[in-house]
């Protein structure tokens, strides 16, 4: 069961649900969230700001730290806040406004190339972006376990001024870089949503 509203002498916990496309975000998230408005837990999804159609990583990490900002309102409300997006934690723990989250926790859905391809094609994505989504999704689950993985990837030039410093120089295993994967590959909607929901509960009590 989800623990109701922290006081406010408690510590606010932003929770991200991040994985790549198809590994089962979306799916869970009405559940998910009206498990949470029981809780008075606020949630949200990333791209429910609207996304534009020239919608780069820049784009993503502006985006970020708006989600995060909305997070530090909760926060000040004496609420969690649980977002779900495409988001690496390396941004997520980058944005600028992340120093002022009392806590920050991360899982992973991931699922391998071919069940990813497989729901895509179901959904009727675009067959030519099909490697690209694979691609993303597996270094997502990589960089998600390792911190020095590739960060190139993400440390793009953006409009925000992304505090890299504050991870970088952590190496594999460091404890502070820990977070929960879940493999979707063999689990139905209604398992994802459950492992989700024991997630979030265990991650603000």
């Amino acid at each position: 069961m989800l623990q109701s509203t922290p006081s406010r002498s408690d510590p606010s916990v932003l929770l991200l649900v991040t994985g790549g496309c198809g590994a089962g975000k979306t799916a869970c998230f009405d559940d998910v969230q009206r498990a949470l408005e029981k809780a008075a837990v606020e949630c949200a999804e990333f791209d429910a700001v609207g996304v534009p159609h020239d919608a780069d990583t820049a784009w993503r990490q502006r985006t970020v730290e708006h989600w995060v900002r909305q997070a530090a309102v909760e926060q000040r409300l004496g609420r969690h806040f649980v977002l779900f997006g495409q988001v690496p934690v390396g941004e997520l723990l980058a944005a600028p406004s992340t120093a002022s989250i009392d806590g920050v926790a991360a899982c992973l859905l991931h699922c391998s190339a071919e069940v990813r391809r497989e729901r895509l094609i179901g959904r009727g994505e675009d067959p030519n972006q099909l490697d690209a989504h694979v691609a993303f999704g597996d270094w997502l689950h990589e960089h998600t376990l390792d911190p020095t993985h590739k960060p190139n990837v993400i440390r793009v030039p953006g409009s925000v001024e992304m505090r890299w410093d504050r991870w970088e120089s952590w190496p594999p295993g460091d404890p502070r870089w820990s977070f929960e994967v879940i493999d979707t590959d063999p689990l139905t909607t209604r398992q994802v949503e459950s492992q989700v929901k024991a997630w979030i509960a265990r991650s603000i009590t």
